[in-house]
């Protein structure tokens, strides 16, 4: 039998299966994240030099794309313009993370330079939508803790993870890109396990008036 909200089950039938898909997602998006920056600094040649980091970097985009899809839509109820907004730009950020993850990939395997590197129409492809990441991860952190979706103190540790991301990305600081990685294991891990197990808080269904045909 399911279990539901408050049995100790770690999935509650209670829940949609977008809030159970972003949930597995928020556990394992950030973990991705942080197999790719060890191997980017292990097997490659640092951050954005490397196929097995750049591969990682892939999926680990495309389960932020699936998580903060699921954690804008649970708060679009008691903040439908900041929700949707939080939306475009955390795709917008992932379309520029995947980008990244593919220079990264052949600048390993052909020993090339990043496009973002030598010319304008690189830095117009990965580095505009690239930095659009963790402005998205802050505003999805402040849409969250407005709604009280979240803690305030997990809201912080999000946004403190984001803030951290292109501050060890641009300088190449792997104690710095690790601890972000950490950060965004523990906060949206949290966040995922909260969408599994139906704790997360919801909006009161709206009650609406007929209106006569």
């Amino acid at each position: 039998m399911g279990r539901t909200r408050g049995d100790g089950g770690l999935i509650a039938m209670n829940t949609t299966p977008l809030e159970r898909m972003s949930g597995i997602a928020a556990l394992f998006a950030p973990v991705l994240l942080l197999v790719s920056t060890i191997a980017y600094f292990t097997v490659g040649g640092g951050i954005g030099n490397g196929a097995v980091g750049g591969v990682a970097l892939v999926f680990a985009m495309i389960l932020f794309a699936i998580a903060v899809v699921g954690l804008a839509r649970g708060a679009e109820p008691d903040a439908p313009l900041f929700a949707a907004v939080v939306t475009v730009g955390g795709l917008t950020g992932i379309v520029g993370g995947v980008g990244f993850a593919v220079d990264s990939i052949q600048a390993q395997l052909f020993g090339t330079p990043g496009l973002d590197e030598v010319s304008l129409a690189g830095v117009l492809a990965l580095r505009v939508p690239g930095l659009t990441f963790p402005l998205s991860m802050v505003a999805l952190a402040a849409l969250l803790a407005v709604t009280r979706r979240a803690p305030r103190g997990l809201a912080a540790a999000l946004a403190l993870a984001a803030v951290l991301f292109p501050l060890s990305r641009i300088g190449v600081i792997m104690p710095l890109a690790i601890a972000s990685d950490l950060l965004f294991i523990g906060a949206m891990g949290t966040l995922g396990v909260g969408l599994l197990r139906g704790t997360t808080p919801r909006s009161r269904p709206e009650r609406r008036e007929a209106v006569p045909a």
